[in-house]
């Protein structure tokens, strides 16, 4: 094996197992002014951020490990002007440090965020993901959510022309 790289380390099942133990302090958080405009830099570079009044109907969480940020994920309660999601709870962003991925990191985040929406009366979550991102799918497959499609969001996208090659999934 001399000479060769491992490219990807959350494949070696060795490595996840020693990373889960040292990331065993991992702390589920509210998201803070200061998380937001972090996560807004990551996932839309160069796009100004002003972080507004809190929201109730918008749940953030981070998962952080010695002050550094692994993963952000957000659950939103549309209000009636946002349809055709009205009556939905929707995960709404979902992202993980691409080193920490395969670490459970996800699947923390993915847990407490659905605890949140079951003490606030959530009888379902929504969630669209693309086909093609099979290490998503399987993510929410371990949370529990199916691959049914919710057929009043589906025909609500298509008249907008926003149902390509989306799936809806719901837990």
């Amino acid at each position: 094996m001399a000479g060769c790289t491992l490219t990807r380390p959350q494949s070696c099942h060795h490595w996840r197992c020693v990373c889960r133990r040292l990331l065993r302090g991992i702390i589920i958080t509210e998201a803070s002014d200061s998380d937001l405009v972090y996560v807004n830099a990551r996932l839309n570079p160069g796009s100004p951020y002003t972080p507004s009044p809190p929201n109730p109907a918008v749940t953030n969480l981070v998962a952080t490990w010695h002050g550094r940020m692994l993963g952000f994920v957000q659950l939103v309660r549309p209000p009636p002007s946002h349809a055709p999601y009205v009556g939905y709870w929707l995960f709404s962003l979902y992202t993980l440090h691409p080193l920490y991925r395969g670490f459970g990191i996800g699947e923390t985040l993915g847990r407490a965020l659905i605890t949140i929406a079951r003490q606030e009366g959530a009888e379902e979550i929504f969630l669209v993901v693309n086909q093609t991102n099979q290490s998503a799918i399987r993510l929410y497959q371990k949370l529990g959510f199916s691959r049914p499609v919710c057929p009043t969001l589906k025909n609500n996208w298509k008249k907008k022309g926003a149902c390509r090659e989306d799936g809806v999934s719901r837990w």
